[in-house]
């Protein structure tokens, strides 16, 4: 068995440390796009055996958001540990060109410097197309740069039969390319919600491409060194493409909508009604249960490799998606849908069982697995580790968290405290209480009766901006202070 002696993490909570424990094998299933009302714990329409299974053996953190609810400044704020405030990522959205910088990005790094192999194997989305290339002579350089040992990047379904990834070239052997390419770009030109079952098998998905590469790559590691592997699905992110029987496994009409799904409403010309949105939401589904498949795969790969008992694993997403709440579709928004993430820590013999209210942030993962393993997390990040909650220790480790987003000033803010929410949405303001309106429909923020829960909220979140800027100089002493220092030094008895 692979022990090491107890070491003080000096974390966040630097506190908490082990005694003696194995380093557990890390398993992180990072989805793209999945609503958090639609999660087996919380909805017993859905079907997520695997999942739910992995969620009765840990803790699942109810009130987990994003630091953005859009895919790229979500995905670099769980690599650095920073907001998109601090790491500053394109404006915050999905802009060209961006490049994230290894050395503001330390997670993976430290997860090896505590004596693992690291691997990521799916959709990165860190970065804008090769944009490395302007400081590193190949892909490899850059992920070495990173701390990551192996990297496979598939970034998505391919629209376009010039696609040279891994999953395009094996489209490509099996004569799939041409076909999948076309109805995907139709898909994106017509209307990306347009629930249709994929063109092919379910075997044959991005999603299990993935699964397979992942599985072979857990297959292959030596037992007797200790792996991190970030495991990046695409779905459910759509185009609403569930392939084969998962497309059909759902009947629309047994389906129950939230009361935040209007009677109709209108979106890219075209009106959708509840009965439309029940469509858009059985495949949504069938692609969230083609997850839970592909987790069970994983798991079961673990089981051979004889770790799986103890492994470290967890389950999030990078954002949600809004499914038909408030008349809105995809991402971008500060409401639950979009802005809350499903969050499930297990680590069988450490973690407690059961859920939590307690806040969270997506970008808090990196620090917790850090600290499992015994590690030391970099300086000047504003992720926290979760494990106290996690472990019973603490009760909470935050007490606000924020998601950003914007293309151009003033951009958009969101704070959340344990019972209300608050954001600025251009010239709008929003208020909720989300203790007796989780369902987000009474904004209270023109209600005199809450003006000063308001103005605590304007507070909350600026103290917090205030709270967490990088600073560049931390650790600076002026001249003057350095020169009577080295001064004391040479001559102690004049400081007496």
């Amino acid at each position: 068995m692979r022990t090491f002696l107890a070491v003080a993490c000096f974390l966040n909570a630097s506190w908490f440390a082990w005694s003696a424990a194995d380093k557990p094998d890390v398993l992180v299933i990072l989805t793209d796009q999945w609503n958090p009302r639609h999660v087996g714990w919380d909805n017993p329409e859905v079907r997520t055996p695997n999942i739910d299974r992995i969620a009765g053996e840990g803790m699942i953190f109810d009130a987990c958001y994003t630091t953005s609810p859009v895919c790229m400044p979500a995905r670099v704020s769980l690599v650095t540990g920073l907001y998109p405030h601090n790491h500053g990522h394109a404006l915050w959205n999905n802009a060209t060109g961006y490049c994230m910088a290894p050395e503001s990005a330390p997670m993976f790094r430290d997860i090896r410097r505590a004596g693992y192999t690291t691997a990521q194997i799916g959709k990165l989305h860190w970065n804008s197309g090769a944009a490395w290339k302007r400081d590193f002579k190949d892909a490899g350089a850059y992920y070495e740069a990173l701390g990551l040992d192996q990297v496979i990047d598939i970034s998505g379904p391919p629209d376009s039969e010039n696609g040279r990834g891994p999953y395009s070239q094996r489209m490509r052997e099996m004569g799939l390319l041409g076909a999948l390419a076309s109805d995907l770009k139709q898909r994106y030109l017509n209307w990306e919600f347009e629930p249709r079952v994929s063109v092919v098998k379910p075997e044959d998905y991005h999603d299990s491409f993935v699964t397979g590469l992942a599985a072979d790559f857990i297959r292959e590691q030596p037992k007797d060194k200790p792996m991190c592997l970030v495991v990046s699905l695409h779905s459910p992110h759509p185009p609403l493409d569930a392939p084969g029987e998962f497309a059909t496994m759902y009947d629309p009409e047994k389906l129950t909508l939230p009361a935040n799904v209007p009677e109709s409403f209108k979106r890219e010309q075209r009106t959708l009604d509840r009965s439309e949105v029940k469509r858009l939401l059985a495949n949504y589904l069938g692609k969230i249960a083609l997850v839970d498949q592909c987790v069970g795969r994983l798991a079961e790969a673990m089981r051979g490799r004889g770790t799986w008992d103890d492994a470290l694993v967890i389950v999030t997403s990078d954002h949600g998606e809004m499914m038909g709440a408030h008349g809105h579709l995809t991402k971008g928004r500060f409401y639950e849908e979009s802005g809350r993430v499903p969050l499930v820590v297990r680590w069988p013999g450490r973690v407690k069982t059961g859920r939590t209210p307690a806040l969270a942030q997506m970008m808090d993962v990196y620090p917790t697995i850090v600290e499992a393993i015994g590690g030391e997390m970099a300086p000047g990040r504003f992720a926290r580790s979760l494990l106290p909650v996690a472990t019973g220790k603490r009760a909470s480790v935050r007490d606000l968290v924020i998601g950003e987003i914007g293309k151009a000033a003033p951009l958009d803010i969101m704070a959340r405290d344990a019972r209300f929410k608050y954001w600025a949405d251009g010239g709008d303001e929003f208020l909720f209480d989300m203790r007796n309106d989780p369902l987000e429909m009474r904004n209270l923020a023109a209600d005199p009766g809450h003006r000063e829960t308001l103005g605590q909220m304007r507070q909350k979140l600026l103290l917090h901006l205030r709270s967490t800027q990088v600073n560049f100089g931390e650790g600076y002493t002026g001249k003057v202070h350095r020169m009577r220092e080295a001064e004391a030094k040479k001559s102690p008895e004049r400081t007496q």
